[in-house]
C-alpha cells in the first residue's frame, strides 16, 4: 500500500515576516514556526539558548517545604535516603539530590529498587526494606511516587517524612502526607511543566542550597540533568532546551572520572562536546543497561567515582550489559513479530498487546517502541512471570496511550507513566481478558485517521542548497529531541551516482548526483524497492534529513523514504 506522502503549508508570508525580524533566512524562519515560535524574541531565545533562560526554582510547588524539611533532618543528623528510578533520568536525579545534600552535610543514602527483585516504585514491601536496611528519618523520591498512595502511607506509619518528587502524570488523589514536588499537580504555576526528573532535582538542590547557605557547582548539576533530559525523552524546548543546550558543549571539559570514562566509551572524540544523538543513542543506552539488566547502582556509581581507573572499569562493564540488553531485546522484537504475523485478528486493530514467560522485563519498553514505530500502531508487552504479569508500552503521536490506559486502572496493581509511554502490572490469571478489553477499547476510540501512515517532511530543499552556510544554520536548531526533531526535507528528481552497498545488518549506503559535487547518502531499515530504485535506472523522490556532522566523517544526508519521482500536478 502506498503511503502517503504530505507538505506542509509553507506559510510563505508569515516566514518571511519572521526571517526580517529576527534577522535569518526564510528557511529557518519557517522551521522555527513548525516549531511555535512566532516571534522574533522567541526566535533569538530558541536559537541562542543559555542559563539565563532557566527559571526560578522557587516558583515550583513544594520546593521550598520540602527544602525546609531536608535541610532540617539535616542539621539534626538524621539521615535521609534518596529514592530513585532505574533509568538515566532517575540515576541522573538520584546523583544530583544525593550531592546537594552531601554538600550541605547531610547523612544521604541512596537506593534505586531494582527492576526484576523490586519491581517500580515506592512499594510498601520495598518501603519497609529501606526502613530495615536504612533507618532514615525522611525519604525524597525522584522519578516515581505520585501514584504510591500506600507506599508512602507505609512511611507515614513508621514516622518517616516523605517528599515525592516526581513529572509523571498526576492522578486523582495524591499520597496523603507527603510533600509533592510536580509542576503537574494542580495549583503548580512553575513554567516549564515538562521537566524531566533529573531537572525536579536540579531545582530542589538548588532551593536546598540556598535554604543552607551553601554554594553550589551549577555546572555540575547541569550537566547530570542533561543527560537525563535527554534521555528521558521530554520536549527539547522551553527550559528544557536550555537545561540540554547549555551544557552538550561544557561536557567537552567535564572533569569528573566517571563522566570522562563514559564518553570515551561511547565513542565520543576527546575534547568533543557530544551531540543530542550520541547522548541518546551512544550514552544513555549504556547507562540505561545496569538497571535493565541488573542494579542501577552501578551507573549512580559511575557518577560518583572519583578513581580514572576504576571509572573506566565501570563504563567497560557498562559497555558489556548494554551489549546483553541488545541481545535480548532483538530476541523479543523477533518473537514479538511471529506472533503478530500469525494473529489474523490484528488485522486493523488498534493496539497491539503481546506476552510471554520468556521475556526480560528490562527490554519490554524499548522494544515496544521499535515495534510501535514499525507497525504504527500502540504496542504492549508483558513479561508473564510467576504469578504476576509486568510489562511496558509505547505509543505513537496523536494517541495518549495513558488515557487510555486510564480507563482500564481496575485490571492493574501497579500503573504510572507519560503520554506516550506506560508502565503496568496486575496479576497474570487476569492477563488475557485485560488483553481482550484493551483491545476492544482502543479499536473504539483509537481514530483511522492516527492509525493511517504518512511521510512527513517539512519543506522542499534541493540537494544543489546544502552548503556549509545551511549546514552552520541547521547547526542553531541543536540539541535535536522530542518537540524539536532534526528537520527533514524532500528533495525531487534524484539520481544515485552508481549502487548502494549494504551498511551492518539493515542498512545502505551510496552516493548522489547533484552539480556541486556527489553527495553521501546512507539510509537505515530501507524499503526493500530503494536497492531496486538506487541502481540508476530512474529518478527517486526522497525524504531526508541532513546527518549531524561528526569530526572524520563527509556531509551525508540520512535517507528516510524514496518512491520513484512524482512531479507535482
Amino acid at each position: 500500500m502506498d503511503v502517503p506522502w504530505r507538505l506542509p503549508d509553507p506559510e510563505t508570508a508569515e516566514a518571511a515576516r519572521l526571517a526580517r525580524e529576527a534577522g535569518i533566512s526564510e528557511m529557518l524562519a519557517g522551521l522555527l514556526r513548525r516549531r511555535g515560535v512566532r516571534t522574533a524574541q522567541e526566535a533569538r531565545r530558541f536559537l541562542s539558548p543559555d542559563a539565563a533562560g532557566l527559571h526560578e526554582p522557587s516558583l515550583l510547588m513544594g520546593a521550598e517545604a520540602a527544602a525546609d524539611l531536608l535541610v532540617s533532618t539535616a542539621r539534626r543528623g538524621r539521615r535521609v535516603v534518596v529514592f530513585g528510578d532505574y533509568d538515566v533520568d532517575g540515576v541522573t536525579a538520584v546523583a544530583q539530590l544525593r550531592a546537594a545534600l552531601t554538600r550541605i552535610g547531610a547523612d544521604a543514602a541512596a537506593f534505586i529498587p531494582h527492576r526484576l527483585r523490586d519491581g517500580y516504585g515506592l512499594k510498601p514491601d520495598t518501603v519497609r526494606r529501606v526502613l530495615r536496611e536504612l533507618s532514615p528519618a525522611a525519604i525524597v523520591t525522584v522519578d516515581c511516587g505520585i501514584t504510591a498512595v500506600e507506599g508512602v502511607a507505609a512511611a507515614r506509619e513508621a514516622g518517616v517524612d516523605v517528599i515525592v518528587t516526581d513529572h509523571h502524570l498526576v492522578p486523582a488523589a495524591l499520597p496523603d502526607g507527603a510533600i509533592v514536588v510536580n509542576p503537574k499537580q494542580p495549583g503548580c504555576a512553575y513554567p516549564e511543566k515538562e521537566l524531566a526528573a533529573c531537572g525536579i532535582a536540579l531545582k530542589l538542590a538548588q532551593v536546598i542550597a540556598r535554604r543552607a547557605g551553601v554554594s553550589l557547582s551549577q555546572d555540575s548539576l547541569l550537566r547530570a540533568a542533561c543527560l537525563g533530559t535527554i534521555a528521558d525523552l521530554v520536549p527539547l524546548t522551553g527550559e528544557n532546551r536550555v537545561i540540554a543546550a547549555a551544557v552538550l558543549s561544557a561536557l567537552a571539559q567535564a572533569r569528573a572520572p566517571g563522566l570522562r570514562a563514559l564518553l570515551a566509551e561511547a565513542g565520543v572524540a576527546p575534547g568533543s562536546a557530544p551531540t543530542a544523538e550520541q547522548v541518546a543513542f551512544r550514552i544513555a543506552p549504556r547507562l540505561n543497561a545496569a538497571g535493565r539488566l541488573d542494579s542501577a547502582l552501578l551507573a549512580l556509581s559511575l557518577f560518583e567515582e572519583r578513581d580514572g581507573a576504576r571509572a573506566a572499569e565501570t563504563a567497560r562493564e557498562l559497555s558489556t550489559r548494554n551489549t546483553e540488553r541488545q541481545a535480548l531485546e532483538r530476541r523479543v522484537v523477533a518473537e514479538a513479530r511471529e506472533r503478530i504475523a500469525l494473529d489474523s485478528s490484528l488485522e486493523g486493530a488498534a493496539l497491539i498487546v503481546e506476552g510471554d514467560a520468556g521475556w526480560h522485563r528490562g527490554v519490554l519498553g524499548i522494544a515496544a517502541s521499535r515495534l510501535a514505530r514499525e507497525y504504527h500502531r500502540p504496542v504492549l508487552l508483558f513479561g508473564l512471570e510467576g504469578e504476576q504479569a509486568s510489562g511496558s508500552g509505547r505509543s505513537i503521536p496523536g494517541v495518549s496511550l495513558h488515557a487510555l490506559m486510564t480507563q482500564l486502572r481496575q485490571h492493574f496493581t501497579d500503573f504510572g507513566g507519560h503520554t506516550q509511554a506506560v508502565g503496568a502490572s496486575m496479576p497474570r490469571a487476569g492477563f488475557e481478558a485485560f488483553r481482550s478489553q484493551a483491545r476492544a477499547l482502543f479499536r473504539d476510540q483509537v481514530s483511522s485517521a492516527a492509525l493511517a501512515r504518512h511521510e512527513d517532511a517539512e519543506a522542499e530543499l534541493s540537494l544543489q542548497s546544502i552548503h556549509g552556510d545551511l549546514i552552520q544554520e541547521l547547526a542553531r536548531l541543536e540539541p535535536h529531541g522530542s518537540g524539536n526533531p532534526r528537520p527533514t526535507f524532500l528533495a525531487r528528481g534524484i539520481r544515485t551516482a552508481g549502487a548502494m552497498r549494504s551498511v551492518g545488518s539493515h542498512g545502505l549506503k551510496g552516493r548522489l548526483r547533484r552539480d556541486r559535487g556527489d553527495l553521501a547518502c546512507i539510509a537505515w531499515d530501507p524499503a526493500p524497492q530503494l536497492a531496486d530504485w538506487a541502481a540508476g535506472a530512474r529518478p527517486l523522490d526522497i525524504h531526508y534529513r541532513v546527518a549531524p556532522p561528526e569530526r572524520g566523517y563527509d556531509l551525508q544526508i540520512e535517507i528516510l523514504a524514496a518512491r520513484p519521482e512524482q512531479r507535482p500536478a
